[in-house]
């Protein structure tokens, strides 16, 4: 029953018939066996908690059966749920825990390959991506991993590898490599006794690193396939919420609200549970209404979201990112560069690295049209901070070109994002350039059904 409501889509289902078959297990071994796969059942409907719990009692029961390296392998899972998935957990992830559950888990998998592999795996998560050891961890992950015949802990110390990529400003060569991850595991069957939350986190990660690169046409393709998963079949809202994200950034904002209906709807239909992984989709939506001028229906959405993440583990930056875009679109500019309490050179974790580049283009563009005297040194920084985003680095240089008065660099920069299908940032880029151009754009935002832009005078002058 449980591996049938699994293949329909019902992984809440499927999790509480896998804790039922391992109550009538016939052994301690068998049980192990069913929660291992209701602890995946629970990661893939994001209820972290239930994951963590489940791991936890499946690592109990294989050490009863004496099977200790099959204990050592969920030890390793609830390691990896506290530093790689904390957005899955519905409060601030037990991270006093590591250095007991690393040297438990490490003792238990002894010489076993498949175990050994998976610790090494997870401490490799549990350390920092700065850090230049991790990078030897995680090639020693990978090569236990392989020489143990496991796919599933090779994907995971893939993982911390493109984290490593991304912290080091090398978007597009996290981007292979999250791509290279799906490729990976694209044939192996979807089920929760084979890892299928593993498959999940690859579209994932794939998703939001092309994110990440101002990929637009690439984060559409990967949510589309992240969407389409049979896993979520019966629950839309984990679901649509990476796409909800790319349609906002990419301008087709009827499609943004059409799914965060969707959403909606499934997320009030499963209680509501909260997960912070889901908030940047709903925190996109509400902005797609604040653009169009309905700020009671963003009001909604932004309590969605803060419903969501109740607690703020990552600092991810959407919100900030978000907020200024709406901010600077209402002529703003002052208000939407108070907005920003960080450097983007400040970021040290690969949850708002993800963000950086984004980030980055609008702490300097709303520093420049609010006149602020850091405004030729942001410009700067956030070249380095967008390198490898064509979007983001062209918001940078249309910044820097408007504080010029250089309307053919403004042209350019128009023509790069509107190639990136960026159109919200294409039509913003045209008024800003004014004369027969600002028609064009105003024009493109009236068919969006986006609120008029506020007129924006030029304060300073900005040396390229």
């Amino acid at each position: 029953m449980a591996e049938l409501c699994f293949a329909r889509g019902l992984p809440g289902e499927a999790q509480r018939r896998y804790e039922q078959a391992a109550q009538l297990a016939p052994g301690e071994l068998q049980a192990a066996v069913a929660l291992r796969s209701a602890a995946e059942a629970a990661k893939v409907a994001h209820v972290g908690n239930e994951a963590i719990r489940l791991h936890r009692a499946a690592a109990d029961a294989a050490r009863r059966a004496g099977d200790r390296p099959r204990a050592a392998y969920d030890l390793a899972l609830i390691i990896e749920m506290l530093h790689r998935s904390p957005g899955l957990l519905d409060g601030p992830p037990p991270l006093d825990e590591t250095e007991w559950l690393i040297a438990e888990a490490t003792t238990l998998a002894s010489d076993d390959p498949v175990a050994t592999a998976r610790v090494l795996a997870a401490r490799a998560h549990a350390g920092s991506p700065f850090d230049p050891a991790n990078s030897d961890l995680i090639d020693r992950a990978l090569a236990r991993a392989r020489e143990a015949g496991d796919p599933l802990s090779e994907s995971a110390a893939l993982d911390q590898l493109t984290s490593v990529e991304l912290v080091n400003h090398r978007l597009g060569a996290a981007a292979a490599q999250a791509l290279h991850r799906i490729e990976f595991l694209v044939s192996r069957p979807v089920r929760a006794d084979t890892g299928a939350y593993e498959v999940l986190d690859a579209y994932i990660m794939a998703t939001d690193t092309a994110i990440a690169a101002g990929d637009l046409t690439a984060a559409r393709r990967l949510a589309e396939r992240l969407r389409d998963l049979p896993m979520h079949r019966e629950e839309r809202h984990l679901a649509n919420s990476r796409l909800m994200v790319v349609t906002a950034l990419a301008g087709a904002w009827d499609e943004t609200l059409e799914l965060a209906e969707r959403f909606r709807d499934d997320w009030e239909r499963a209680g509501q549970p909260r997960a912070g992984n889901l908030s940047r989709g709903t925190y996109a939506a509400a902005t797609v209404h604040g653009l169009r001028g309905d700020d009671a229906g963003r009001a909604t959405w932004l309590d969605m979201s803060h419903s969501l993440n109740s607690f703020s583990p990552c600092d991810i930056h959407h919100d900030e990112f978000f907020d200024a875009l709406l901010l600077l679109h209402r002529g703003r500019p002052g208000e939407a560069t108070a907005l920003f309490t960080g450097r983007p050179d400040d970021f040290r974790s690969w949850y708002n690295v993800l963000w950086r580049p984004w980030y980055a283009a609008l702490w300097a563009e709303s520093a420049v049209l609010a006149g602020h005297p850091e405004a030729t040194g942001r410009l700067d920084r956030a070249r380095r901070s967008t390198a490898g985003n064509p979007i983001a680095r062209a918001i940078v240089e249309r910044s820097a070109a408007f504080a010029a008065d250089d309307r053919d660099a403004m042209l350019a920069a128009a023509e790069r994002l509107r190639s990136a299908g960026c159109r919200y940032q294409w039509a913003r880029t045209l008024v800003l350039t004014g004369g027969p151009d600002r028609d064009r754009g105003e024009e493109a935002l009236a068919e969006m059904k986006a609120t008029p832009m506020a007129a924006v005078s030029r304060r300073i002058s900005v040396s390229r």
